[in-house]
């Protein structure tokens, strides 16, 4: 816990919540909660003293709502980086080497383009990824699943965590991650069960199981 004064005991003085993971001591991840609120950012290292970025690195909004998502090596801005508008849509990218620019992508003015240019396409042998029975099906394994922490009980957190993940082409989820954030211990809750929901239906393209990206929303409230 840190208040304006620095780290501090009390609960009632705290400002904001720090938490630092470490994933089989090669990889540590650093997460800035506000106290009581949705997470300010989240950084990834390579070394415990973390001072060296390494891996994802994601800003959000005052709302909890993803703002920029790119990652980092060797402390240097590489591969592409998102930006969000309000409503959590990317609407630019920049692609980085090394901390060198080398692209601005408008994503909405591309979106436009490939809009007007579409012919008709063959959709045939393509499909989404999907969960055994369906949405209703993977709504129930959450709720069945799905534990409300003291701590969010404590705070009346409510609101509307979202994560996006990955079906891989074998039917397991990976990189799973907040692209909305509510509070810290709701925020892990969620994340613990979406990637506990395993033997998915991978998504296929042109008759090949490909890996394809999912978004899924999960909404608490006290009201």
């Amino acid at each position: 816990m840190v208040s304006d004064k620095g780290i501090t005991e009390d609960a009632k003085n705290a400002k904001y919540l720090i938490v630092v993971k470490t994933y089989a001591d090669t990889a540590f991840e650093r997460l800035e909660y506000n106290f009581s609120g949705p997470m300010k950012r989240r950084l990834t290292y390579k070394d415990p003293s973390l001072k060296i970025l390494e891996g994802p690195f994601t800003t959000f909004s005052a709302s909890g709502k993803v703002s920029t998502d790119g990652a980092y090596h060797d402390n240097k801005k590489d591969g592409s980086w998102y930006f969000y508008n309000d409503s959590a849509k990317a609407f630019a990218e920049y692609q980085y080497h090394l901390d060198t620019l080398k692209a601005v992508l408008d994503l909405d003015s591309l979106a436009m383009e490939k809009k007007k240019s579409m012919t008709e396409t063959d959709t045939t042998g393509e499909r989404e990824a999907s969960y055994p029975g369906g949405e209703k099906k993977f709504t129930k394994f959450i709720s069945q699943n799905l534990t409300i922490p003291k701590r969010t009980q404590s705070l009346e957190a409510g609101g509307t965590v979202r994560v996006r993940f990955i079906v891989n082409k074998n039917g397991s989820v990976t990189n799973v991650k907040i692209s909305q954030s509510v509070e810290f211990a709701f925020d892990e809750e969620v994340l613990r069960v979406v990637s506990s929901a395993k033997d998915w239906i991978p998504a296929e393209q042109k008759g090949r199981k490909v890996n394809a990206y999912r978004e899924q929303p999960i909404t608490l409230s006290f009201k």
